[in-house]
């Protein structure tokens, strides 16, 4: 589905290509993996074209909020600071091509291409991952138009100079990674997720964004050599203080939430290919479930039901693994959050199946959605 440049970049997305499985849990992998934190310089230049070429002209114009104005604050100055660009006719071609591409598939794309200003698209990168750069679905147009989006990014990398950027505003992203690292999930967190659905990833990578607005959060993955690497993409959680040097706050230091949104975006990892192999009827025969939500999923991003069936299930995932891990209270009060506030109504029947799957022990993962799914059948038929 084609959307708005605005769209595009002001919605919440968390669904990624299902282009390879997670490794079967009998797999052999290094037994003592941890997350990896990195700054992606590609998705920060993606952040800073949002702002060049969106975000920043809008600010100036009558209406545009002082909430959002002070969240954005970091975008805004960087689009202040680099005006004289906005009519640069390398991010002519970039918005030419963006604006018909969610965002969580240009970084898709993105994360497995060498560093600007050298990144090219190379052969081994596999067509489902830019096929979006063509209407048709055409993999031949769609080479072709990567090719002129990522040309374009080179270009603008260097015209701007990003590299003096990044290098100016090192100490900023110095603090944004200590900010995760104190932060991040214990060594058990990997463990455990991978004990619940039954499978394994090659490396789990959180990347922090200066660019990517703040509130965003993206849950990516990729394949290389049949091996498969997830990415949790995110803005800050806070609103950044980046003005005094010498006291910098770029808004990440927050420890629930990162473990929160990391169980949620690893989840899609794993969740998403289940979901799709899925006997197709399944989808269509329990669609009807998805009238009484359709409109509050649709504020909130999931404009299909296949999309508000992977929520589900990732969200289903989330209140489990946290259960696991012995944190009652705020198992219960993601419950009741999703529940009740974002009407993910069909949690209970849900989150009975893989409950009753974790306790078992005597099916797998894929085996436990596939009996979820049957239970989302009848209540369709009983509707």
């Amino acid at each position: 589905m084609k959307a708005s440049i605005q769209l595009i970049f002001l919605i919440f997305i968390s669904i990624s290509p299902a282009l390879c499985q997670t490794n079967p849990i009998g797999q052999k992998l290094p037994t003592h993996r941890q997350f990896q934190i990195q700054i992606n310089k590609n998705v920060e230049l993606l952040g800073f074209v949002y702002f060049l070429g969106y975000e920043g002209a809008q600010a100036e114009t009558e209406g545009y909020s002082a909430n959002r104005n002070a969240r954005y604050a970091y975008g805004l100055d960087l689009y202040r600071q680099f005006k004289d660009y906005e009519k640069s006719r390398h991010l002519a071609i970039i918005i030419g091509f963006a604006q018909d591409i969610w965002l969580d598939k240009l970084i898709n794309l993105l994360v497995q291409l060498d560093e600007f200003p050298n990144a090219t698209l190379r052969g081994e990168i596999d067509a489902g991952y830019y096929l979006a750069f063509s209407p048709k679905k055409d993999p031949v147009e769609a080479r072709k138009n990567a090719t002129a989006f990522i040309d374009a990014m080179n270009q603008l990398w260097r015209e701007v100079d990003f590299d003096k950027y990044l290098q100016k505003n090192r100490p900023k992203y110095e603090n944004a990674l200590a900010q995760v690292r104190s932060g991040m999930p214990d060594s058990l967190f990997i463990p455990t997720m991978e004990k619940f659905y039954q499978a394994h990833l090659a490396s789990y990578i959180l990347a922090p964004s200066l660019t990517i607005p703040p509130g965003m959060g993206f849950g990516i993955n990729y394949c290389e050599q049949e091996q498969k690497h997830a990415f949790h993409v995110f803005g800050a959680f806070g609103i950044p203080a980046f003005k005094d040097s010498s006291n910098l706050d770029m808004g990440f230091n927050d420890q629930k939430h990162l473990l929160e949104l990391s169980t949620h975006e690893f989840g899609h990892s794993f969740v998403n290919p289940a979901i799709d192999q899925l006997p197709g009827e399944m989808i269509t025969k329990t669609e009807k479930l998805f009238e009484p939500i359709k409109a509050t999923m649709a504020n909130q991003g999931y404009t299909a039901w296949k999309a508000c069936i992977y929520e589900h299930f990732v969200r289903a995932g989330e209140i489990i693994i946290s259960q696991s891990r012995g944190n009652i209270a705020d198992t219960q009060r993601l419950r009741k959050h999703y529940e009740e506030e974002r009407k993910f109504i069909y949690l209970p029947l849900i989150l009975k199946e893989l409950t009753r799957y974790k306790e078992s022990k005597s099916v797998s993962y894929n085996q436990a959605v596939r009996a979820a799914m049957h239970a989302l059948v009848r209540k369709a038929v009983e509707k």
